[in-house]
């Protein structure tokens, strides 16, 4: 006799009011003028999905009662500009947003807090551990060094931006589309691209607790030898954010949601709760942030990396072709070639890679001989 189990698939309970909150993201920073806020609804976890909302009129105020209206961009998005002349260290702002229905969620007032320069970012040559004792993952791992004796404030944000070249591995030279076509001389302006992305971790640094505003060695992220990222030139922006305690506890919850993603709640994270309230509905809880904080920052480039290896497959293999061309079905147009053979359309553009990024060179790039 055979037995058969079955596993029954869990789906919590929630509430409809667990998901029916407001979203809410802003940050007011010295770095730019214009300062993007965010307003969605929060979808159920059964069904994630991003719900703007449209038709808010969004401003932030300072506590001496000067008010800055925010334009709608689109997809929940609002800008408010404001001058640099009116981003003052020491002076508080708050977020308003009123919904067409009347609904007000604001903010707490939260102080513009000076932040210190960043002593400096660097990177040591290191090798992590995997699952297997005998095989180790070869990279860099990045730091950074706080060094603000005479700062007051003990409590700090980092982002972190990466950017990177990278290349495909042939121009374009030769094609098939019903007509074999010889690009003469060959097409090298789609080889070099150049990607961007911040990196998903959130660092924060609390000092209050220490003899002194300073540390070293704080941790930033690790870039290993598997791709390309390293081989050419790579380069992180960090950016460094003065907090309060408030927002640094809020910044701790959203660092554990992201560790212990994976579980139940694997495509939205766990609810962390901010400083907006609905003064319309108290009891409806308002989720996000609205983050105020100077910023400094610094870039470094990174080429070379002394004694590292590449440990990754050629992005491009090479086909010999299965038939002559002229049998090729329509629907595999254009087939490209490089020596003799097919290769990938990603082979020769380096703006379809996997890697995601684009031929347009960064204005920050230094020029490679």
């Amino acid at each position: 006799m055979s037995l058969y189990a079955c596993i029954e698939e869990y789906r919590p309970e929630i509430e409809y009011t667990e998901s029916n909150k407001y979203v809410v993201y802003g940050e007011l920073t010295t770095a730019q003028e214009d300062h993007i806020i965010s307003v969605a609804l929060a979808s159920s976890i059964q069904e994630p999905q991003y719900i703007p909302l449209y038709d808010c009129n969004v401003r932030i105020v300072d506590i001496s009662g000067n008010s800055f209206d925010g334009n709608e961009i689109g997809e929940g998005k609002y800008t408010v500009r404001i001058s640099p002349e009116n981003l003052k260290p020491g002076r508080a702002y708050r977020l308003e947003i009123i919904k067409p229905a009347g609904t007000n969620l604001v903010s707490e007032y939260e102080e513009l807090l000076d932040s210190p320069p960043i002593d400096s970012v660097y990177y040591m040559r290191e090798r992590k551990p995997t699952n297997d004792p005998e095989f180790f993952i070869e990279g860099i791992q990045f730091y950074l060094n706080l060094d603000a004796p005479d700062a007051e404030n003990a409590y700090y944000k980092f982002d972190v931006i990466e950017t990177f070249e990278y290349h495909s591995e042939f121009p374009l030279e030769y094609y098939y589309d019903g007509v074999l076509h010889h690009v003469y001389p060959p097409d090298y302006s789609h080889m070099v691209c150049w990607a961007t992305n911040q990196i998903a971790d959130i660092f924060i640094l609390n000092t209050a607790e220490l003899d002194e505003n300073a540390y070293k060695q704080f941790f930033l992220h690790f870039v290993d030898n598997t791709t390309q990222r390293l081989k050419h030139l790579y380069s992180i922006l960090v950016k460094q954010y003065a907090i309060d305690e408030s927002g640094y506890f809020y910044w701790g919850q959203m660092r554990q949601n992201n560790l212990e993603q994976g579980g139940m709640y694997e495509t939205q994270p766990l609810p962390a709760k901010g400083n907006l309230v609905n003064l319309t509905n108290p009891k409806q809880e308002v989720l996000g942030y609205f983050q105020v904080s100077c910023i400094k920052t610094k870039r470094i480039f990174v080429k070379d990396v002394p004694d590292l290896d590449f440990n990754f497959y050629p992005e491009c293999g090479i086909w010999p072709l299965a038939e002559p061309l002229r049998y090729y079905d329509p629907k595999f147009y254009p087939i490209y070639l490089a020596n003799g053979g097919e290769v990938s359309p990603d082979c020769i553009f380096c703006e379809i890679s996997v890697l995601g990024g684009d031929t347009i060179r960064p204005d920050f790039w230094p020029e490679q001989k």
